[in-house]
């Protein structure tokens, strides 16, 4: 064990100067200023405080007192402020001959209007005649000096209008299919008051956008498992390159042979490296869970360990096949820059050219990103074994060609002394 404490402690030391804990919280210091740009994004989408909205209720029925009550619901008015025809009458200037409010820009200069985005005339009778398809349009008189919003309340009280209308004539029609074609006016009635409710859930209940208090939600658990699927391939891919570089001088100045020849082994001298790399990367990867948090499931943690692993046996055989440590340092860098980048953990694969994403079928990172995005184990885990696998059936093979060589050479060594 102490050899194998030796090779681990060795490996380690690499990371403990400035440089490699630099490297070591990089990833963490990327993912903060990912988030930070994500609250930023949020914050300006937020810009559009709720705002008030008039009512001018002319039905004055259950029906109306109803909708306005979850109006009032929706967060997107910080007020709903219901007037009557009794209550507009004393000054005739905001109604006409008909009792409906006057469409001028003077409307908005009354104290009771000039801080409302709109004002919405449910018109008289409207509940009613819409059962039987007779209903009349819905005034919205929309404040010129708040465009924005008015546009907003204007969308919003012709998609739920729409809707009543389709269910209200849903529901008539599911009356006259129940008495058989006849038409009693009390019993009429009552099954209006019945499908009131059941109206007006359908109809505001598609309004969840405008109600969610937290619209970005599903953005930002998108965002977030994206930031940490590049945060976390980044961290996998350098400290794995970091721990193994040293191979090929190692190998180049004979250190390994003698390593051999003392009583070590190659297999052990790769458990040891795998060791300090999987102590590295969990210390990496620490703050990184800790400013993100992730919603990690049994499965994403299953895809960060097979990741782990394929990007470490992908860097071992590298390391067998390059010369020198530069020319595995170049040729790693540029491994990483294009899983990153190819991955989709920087950019949306969906926007890739396809020569782009066929690349990114063969990185690490991808499947590690569909992982934690809610796929599969076919879609994200078995990509990782066969990385893997491929990667050390590469170093197996280069290993054995290297002995193959060794072999020769010393074959080649004797026949000069004989000779």
């Amino acid at each position: 064990m102490r050899g194998l404490k030796a090779s681990v402690y060795k490996d380690i030391c690499l990371f403990l100067s400035v440089s490699g804990l630099i490297g070591l919280l990089l990833p963490a210091l990327i993912a903060a200023a990912m988030l930070l740009g994500l609250n930023d994004s949020q914050d300006a989408d937020r810009l559009l405080e709720p705002f008030k909205i008039a009512v001018y209720d002319r039905d004055d029925t259950f029906m109306s007192r109803s909708l306005i009550s979850q109006l009032r619901n929706v967060e997107l008015f910080s007020a709903v402020t219901v007037y009557r025809e009794e209550d507009l009458a004393a000054d005739g200037a905001r109604l006409d001959e008909n009792g409906r409010l006057k469409a001028e820009d003077a409307l908005f200069a009354d104290p009771r209007f000039s801080d409302c985005a709109a004002v919405i005339t449910i018109p008289y009778d409207y509940f009613y005649d819409a059962y039987t398809g007779d209903e009349g349009p819905v005034s919205v008189l929309l404040n010129g000096k708040m465009p924005l919003e008015g546009a907003l309340t204007d969308t919003l009280a012709s998609s739920v209008s729409a809707i009543i209308k389709s269910e209200r004539s849903a529901w008539y029609a599911a009356y006259m299919l129940r008495s058989g074609g006849g038409f009693d006016q009390s019993e009429y009635r009552d099954f209006c008051a019945d499908a009131a409710e059941s109206i007006l859930d359908s109809a505001l209940g598609r309004r969840a956008v405008l109600n969610d208090p937290n619209p970005h939600a599903g953005l930002r658990t998108a965002a977030t498992q994206s930031f940490f699927a590049c945060a976390c391939s980044m961290l996998l891919l350098f400290v794995t390159a970091g721990v193994v570089k040293t191979l090929p001088d190692e190998r180049g100045l004979g250190l390994l042979s003698r390593y051999v020849s003392l009583g070590g082994s190659l297999a052990g001298l790769i458990f040891s490296k795998f060791i300090a790399a999987l102590m590295l990367c969990s210390a990496g990867l620490a703050p990184v869970i800790l400013i993100l948090r992730p919603a990690l499931t049994p499965l994403s943690a299953a895809a960060i360990g097979a990741m782990f692993i394929a990007c470490f046996l992908v860097m071992l055989a590298l390391s067998s096949i390059c010369r020198s440590t530069e020319q595995f340092m170049l040729s790693a860098g540029l491994i990483t820059a294009a899983s990153l980048l190819f991955g989709g953990t920087i950019y949306p694969a969906a926007l890739m050219p396809a020569f782009a994403r066929a690349i990114g079928k063969a990185t690490a990172p991808k499947y590690l990103l569909a992982a934690l995005s809610g796929g599969g184990a076919k879609e994200s885990l078995l990509p990782l074994a066969l990385i893997a696998a491929i990667a050390l059936a590469l170093f197996l093979a280069a290993e054995a060609a290297k002995r193959g060589l060794r072999a020769g050479a010393g074959k080649r060594e004797r026949r000069a002394a004989d000779a």
